[in-house]
């Protein structure tokens, strides 16, 4: 049977690897490869010294220390999806005006068109 140390160690080193093979395949840009690379050394840094968190749930006064690993990983997910989301918005912005831009364009051509013939 596998411990729960084992199975954090193997998750975050097969994770990383999979993040080094999507850099490499250019799948992944370098700024995102440091938001995954920094939860991976947190999952590391939990896996080989589990009394980290018992020691961190006492000094903030918790009475069940496991529980911050997943607050804390609720907390990183919300902010990820805020991010996805103001990346997207952004991006639809810069499409609707590049999109007005080239009707614009289009329709200038067509009247220069028009004025030529």
């Amino acid at each position: 049977m596998v411990t729960y140390k084992a199975f954090s160690i193997i998750t975050g080193l097969l994770i990383s690897l999979v993040l080094v093979l999507l850099i490499r395949k250019s799948r992944l840009q370098g700024v995102l490869f440091v938001w995954w690379f920094s939860i991976i050394v947190l999952m590391l840094i939990f896996a080989f010294f589990p009394t980290l968190v018992d020691l961190l749930g006492h000094y903030f006064g918790i009475a069940y220390p496991p529980i911050i690993i997943s607050v804390v990983g609720l907390g990183l997910i919300c902010i990820k999806v805020l991010s996805m989301d103001i990346y997207i918005t952004k991006n639809e912005i810069r499409y609707k005006r590049l999109a007005q831009k080239m009707a614009l364009l289009e329709t200038l051509v067509k009247e220069e068109k028009k004025n030529n013939t």
